[in-house]
């Protein structure tokens, strides 16, 4: 695949006592995909779509008093349940996955943010002090468990707008030039990018203009 980054936003600086923002130009790059690559479709859902029972995610930040509130939420399809469970760092963002235990909206008329509370599995039991401890890290199966492994519950809060995607499986047909994609990328001995999970959004459809009578 030959990626085009997305413009970054610009950074501000300082001359002369006057602000100026400039964005660094980002190059196109390769990856390479893999014959074991798993590919996975992206279609945007709403908050109401998710129900108890169903396996999500979410790229959360946390706040003061452990708060979480996300930043973007995902609802897994079935034969994707189990992917990535757990409370974990990624890069800049923390990620928590887990089964639906709670889905409550804003209020009956508002369905479309809330409140989600995910049941998951840890690696991890972490003492915070004062009796506090928290269930962290990525989830083994239970036959690999440590003593260790933990489970828990988290809230996180969906303010108006969070982003929600539904994800599902899907083939090397997903990619299409104009499409949106998030990839996971390791480097060969050779320096070569290479992926074995690449997340795919639909192109924006462009509406036609109607044709003059």
């Amino acid at each position: 695949m030959t990626l085009e980054p997305l413009p970054s936003q610009p950074v501000a600086r300082v001359t002369d006592g006057k602000a100026h923002g400039t964005a660094p130009r980002l190059e196109p790059f390769t990856v390479s995909v893999l014959p074991d690559t798993r590919y996975v479709g992206s279609d945007k859902v709403s908050f109401a779509a998710i129900k108890p029972g169903d396996y999500s995610g979410a790229a959360v930040t946390e706040g003061n008093g452990g708060k979480l509130q996300a930043q973007n939420v995902y609802l897994y399809a079935e034969a994707l349940r189990g992917s990535g469970e757990g409370r974990f760092a990624e890069g800049e963002r923390l990620i928590v996955n887990g089964t639906v235990s709670e889905v409550k909206p804003t209020s009956p008329d508002n369905r479309q943010n809330g409140t989600l509370t995910l049941h998951y599995r840890g690696a991890v039991l972490t003492g915070l002090g004062q009796g506090r401890t928290l269930c962290e890290g990525r989830a083994v199966a239970p036959a690999y468990a440590s003593a260790l492994a933990c489970e828990a519950s988290a809230a996180i809060e969906v303010p108006p707008g969070t982003p929600i995607a539904m994800l599902s499986v899907g083939g090397k047909s997903l990619l299409v030039p104009g499409s949106l994609v998030t990839v996971t990328m390791t480097k060969t001995g050779d320096d070569k990018n290479v992926t074995p999970g690449v997340i795919v959004e639909k192109p924006a459809t462009v509406e036609k203009p109607p044709s003059p009578p």
